[in-house]
Formats: structure tokens, C-alpha cells, sequence
């Protein structure tokens, strides 16, 4: 560690780097924020569930069939891409099947939905199914599209003009766009831009505070704020489709998972701005003022010559010229397209299996409430086991899980009888893939320096959000021909984690890197099973032969 991270850490550890303070922080914005956030951040997928359909035919009412007993009369069987003999959903008879030769049309007067779950979906409402089912994943897409522009401007804003600032501009414009999602379903063209607005900072809003937290806590706590920033997005991730079960239309439960998160634009008394960043802009005087309110709240007091400390480590700001500092050295290059690389093959994984919940066996609701509480044990082991054995193993582990979780899905899944056991193995590939996100994130967290942490995360989320375009077409496809894809998907995304994860430094109890300097020599002391190299003995008789 150098004099200047020295410096930086003393001055932090002064006012106190586990305190009041920083319990308090955490509790508002790792765990409560990340809670309300993440419904917003994820609600539309249960807005735009698409449940069990089929062509209306009218007349039924005017006669005693029962509706098994019309659709026989009425509808074409098929079988589906998980190799079951169904009811079309999409074709009807040009008469009834008791006609020779009858002809087998599209459906002509509408569809009739299974109302057992959902009484009202977008989909439901403006009829995106069949010929226009591929709404439904185009507006997945345009959400991942909304996500890779608003990182790429509001990740970089963040660096330069201070996480705070940006927070309060990605609460409101989050909110704002759920909210008009609302009023323009009427219109594709509308909709899909309401997506990407609200889309846009959904990654922001939660990242903003989370670095802020990271850089006023000590090192031994940023294990533990990761696993309470994902246990709140967890959290609302469980809670989320009990309240869409609970209100039963998506317009009422657009609103009540979204309003909440407005309550953080009066959150400016409880949040700071980081005082590393603040530093590492040389920015002194509002520094020592941010530094106080810690030091206020801990009940320490902020040394006197603070200012003339902070004016000593602060030195030449340091050019970072965004994005393309975290390519200004071999190493950091390297580390940061391997991150991208975990992150994106964890980001991919779990959109593809969030995506695809809607369509599997038993009660969506629960379906997304299980897989969403499979997170829970695995933040607490991901937590103990990167503690316990380090986080490049623990993060190789959980890929490697994943592609072994995925094998027997593809050797069931075309069988009727074992959907309920495939639904059994998502929620395990759920906690696998939450285990990685887990890992990943805090890896991200602790290699890049201070100068372009949230730059690092949001050229991440970038990456992962332009791969997760994909996640939805795989669960198309995975519908409209063969249900195995997305696993199929999975095992070979899983073992690009593994390699990525076997080539990043280990980050264990090691310091934050302050400025690209010290981030290019970040791990170069370490070899490949993640060890301090052993420095090598100098002979002395070579030394007076030289």
C-alpha cells in the first residue's frame, strides 16, 4: 500500500469506518433502497406474463358444451416446443373438425385467455400473442437497450460530477418511466420508449449508493454490504409477485411497485457524498464537510489538521479520461474485460431463467417467489465462502454449479411428467446464478480504483445489459421450437464464468485501489491459485560477483 492510500484510509478510519454512521447508511440505501428499487427494475416481466391462450370462437353460450368439450370442436391440437400434444393457441377450425377436409385458419375473432392467475396482463390487454407474441420479447429488449444507454451516460456522470447528483436524477427518471408504461400501452411505438426512459437508470439508482457505501466502510465490511445490498434486492424480487397475485392487474401493480421508490428524493439528509471521490477530484473543503457528518453522527471528532492531510494525499488530480481509463494498463485491461466477461455470462443466465419463469409448470407467482428465495442461502454462503476461501475460487465454483445444475434439465425436459422437476431445477440454477452475481459484483467493486469505480460498473452493466438483449429471444426461442435452449445456453455460458473467474486477482483483504497506478499493479504479486508470490532469495555470491 502506498503513502497515499495510507493517508486516505487513516483520515476515513479517524471518523470512524464501522460505526453509527455506516450502520445506519447501509440500512437506508443497501438494504431498503435496494428493496424498493429492484420492483421497478423488474416489474414489467410480470406485467407482461403471458398466460395459457386460445382462439375465441363465439357461440359457446348458447350452448351446453363445456369449454374442453368447444375447444375439441374448434381447435387444432399441436405439439408445443416441450415436445407436449396441446390445444393450438394461435389456429382454429373454418367450421368444426366434424367437416371433412376442414380448413385450419388463424384465429379470427380474438382470443380467449386462463384467467387462473392473471386477470389482466399487457399482453392480455393489447393481444401480444401469437403473430404479435414477439412484442412481448422486443419489449424485453428495448428495457436491456434503455439499460446500455442510460449506464453508459449516468455511470460516467457519476465520476465526474459525484454519486450523489445522480442518484436523485436515476430516482426520478426510473419512477417517471414505470409510470408512463401506464398510459402508453396503446401504442408499441410509445411503449417501448417509456421502457427505455425507465429502464435507463435502474442500474444507477442502485449503484450510486452502493460504491458510496463501499468507500466510507472498511475493508473487512464490503463483504458483508454486498450481501446486504442483494439480500434487499432479493427481497423485493420475492415480494414482487406476491403483490402482482395479490392486485391481479398490471396497471395497479405497476403503480404500487414503482411510487415507493419517490420517498428517496427526500433522502438528502441521510446521504453524503464519498469522500474518496470527493479526494480524488482534490476537492478538499466539501471532503473535510462530508467527512464531519460522519465524524458527527460516530461521535468522533475529525483531526484538526485534516485539511492539510487531505491537501497532501490529495496531490495532482489525476487523469482518468472515463471509460478509457480502465484501459490505460496491460493489467487493468485485463482485469476489466474479465469482469465484463463474468458479469455479462451472469447476467445473460439470469435473465434467460427470469424470462422463462412465466412458462414453467405450476403457479407462476410462486414460481418466481421460489427461485427469488433460493438467493437468500446463497448470499449468506456466497459471503462465507468468499471469506473463507477467497473470491476467485468461490466465483468458479458457482459457474461450475450452474453447468452441472443445467445437465439434467436437458435429458427431462421434453417429458410431460417432469416439468414440476425442471421448475425444481431452475430455483437451484436461481441460487447458483445469484451465487456468481454475488461474487462478481464484489469482485468488480474491489479491483477497480476509486478514480472509475462506478465507470468500471456501469461499462459492466453496459456490456451485460447489450448481452442480455439476447436472454429474451433465447426464451423465445426456447417456446416457439425447443425448450432446451436456454439450458443448452446456460451450460456453455457457465463455463466462460469458469475461465474468466480463474484469471482475476484475488481481492481478499486487500486495498481498494485509489488511482490508475496502483490499479495496474493490482495482483501482479499474486500466481495463479491467487497466492503472494514468494518473493525469491538473493545469493549472496551472486551479489559480489555483481
Amino acid at each position: 500500500m502506498n503513502e497515499e492510500t495510507i493517508g486516505i484510509e487513516s483520515i476515513i478510519a479517524e471518523v470512524g469506518n464501522d460505526g453509527k454512521y455506516q450502520r445506519r447508511f447501509s440500512f437506508l440505501f443497501n438494504f431498503l433502497l435496494a428493496l424498493l428499487a429492484s420492483m421497478p427494475n423488474q416489474n414489467f416481466i410480470n406485467a407482461l406474463a403471458i398466460p395459457d391462450h386460445w382462439c375465441f370462437v363465439p357461440g359457446r353460450e348458447f350452448t351446453n358444451y363445456s369449454l374442453n368439450e368447444w375447444k375439441h370442436l374448434h381447435l387444432p391440437k399441436e405439439i408445443d416446443s416441450a415436445g407436449i400434444l396441446g390445444f393450438s393457441k394461435c389456429n382454429m377450425y373454418n367450421g368444426s373438425y366434424h367437416i371433412q377436409n376442414v380448413e385450419i385458419i388463424k384465429c379470427q375473432y380474438g382470443w380467449e385467455y386462463d384467467k387462473t392467475w392473471y386477470e389482466m396482463t399487457i399482453p392480455m390487454q393489447e393481444s401480444w400473442v401469437c403473430d404479435d407474441g414477439l412484442q412481448v420479447t422486443n419489449t424485453f429488449m428495448f428495457s436491456k437497450l434503455g439499460e446500455v444507454v442510460g449506464t453508459f451516460i449516468f455511470g460516467q456522470l457519476a465520476d465526474s460530477i459525484g454519486r450523489r447528483p445522480v442518484f436523485f436524477m436515476s430516482v426520478v427518471i426510473v419512477v417517471f418511466g414505470r409510470m408512463l408504461l401506464i398510459f402508453t400501452s396503446y401504442s408499441a411505438t410509445l411503449f417501448f420508449l417509456a421502457m427505455c426512459i425507465g429502464s435507463s437508470t435502474s442500474s444507477t439508482v442502485l449503484f450510486s449508493t452502493y460504491v458510496t457505501s463501499m468507500e466510507i466502510s472498511k475493508r473487512d465490511s464490503r463483504a458483508r454490504i454486498a450481501m446486504i445490498h442483494c439480500i434487499g434486492g432479493t427481497l423485493g424480487f420475492c415480494v414482487l409477485p406476491l403483490i402482482m397475485w395479490l392486485l391481479n392487474d398490471w396497471r395497479y401493480f405497476m403503480a404500487a411497485t414503482t411510487l415507493p421508490c419517490l420517498l428517496y428524493v427526500f433522502s438528502g439528509k441521510f446521504l453524503i457524498e464519498s469522500p474518496r471521490w470527493l479526494i480524488s477530484k482534490g476537492n478538499i473543503k466539501k471532503c473535510v464537510k462530508e467527512l464531519n457528518k460522519i465524524a458527527k453522527v460516530n461521535g468522533t471528532e475529525l483531526p484538526e489538521d485534516a485539511s492539510y492531510l487531505l491537501t497532501k494525499v490529495t496531490g495532482d488530480e489525476e487523469k482518468v479520461y472515463g471509460m478509457f481509463g480502465l484501459f490505460s494498463s496491460w493489467r487493468l485491461t485485463k482485469n476489466t474485460l474479465l469482469i465484463i466477461s463474468g458479469w455479462s455470462t451472469t447476467s445473460l443466465i439470469y435473465y434467460t431463467l427470469t424470462f422463462n419463469v412465466t412458462n414453467l409448470e405450476g403457479n407462476p407467482f410462486l414460481n418466481f417467489f421460489w427461485q427469488g428465495m433460493a438467493e437468500f442461502p446463497a448470499l449468506f454462503i456466497g459471503k462465507y465462502a468468499s471469506d473463507r476461501y477467497g473470491r476467485r475460487w468461490t466465483n468458479m465454483a458457482s459457474f461450475l454449479a450452474t453447468i452441472i445444475g443445467c445437465i439434467p434439465i436437458l435429458f427431462i425436459i421434453h417429458d410431460e411428467s417432469q416439468q414440476l422437476t425442471v421448475a425444481a431445477f431452475c430455483v437451484f440454477l436461481k441460487f447458483c446464478n445469484a451465487f456468481a452475481y454475488y461474487i462478481v459484483n464484489l469482485q468488480a467493486m474491489e479491483i477497480y480504483p476509486t478514480c472509475v469505480r462506478q465507470t468500471g460498473m456501469s461499462l459492466g452493466g453496459i456490456v451485460a445489459n447489450a448481452v442480455g438483449v439476447f436472454g429474451p429471444y433465447v426464451v423465445f426461442l426456447g417456446i416457439e421450437i425447443d425448450a432446451s435452449y436456454p439450458y443448452i445456453l446456460s451450460v456453455i455460458l457457465g463455463a466462460v464464468g469458469v475461465f474468466s473467474g480463474f484469471f482475476l486477482p484475488e481481492t481478499l483483504n486487500q486495498s481498494l485501489p485509489e488511482t490508475l497506478s496502483e490499479a495496474a499493479v493490482f495482483g501482479a504479486n499474486q500466481n495463479y491459485c491467487g497466492k503472494e508470490k514468494k518473493q525469491e532469495p538473493i545469493d549472496e555470491f551472486e551479489m559480489t560477483e555483481k
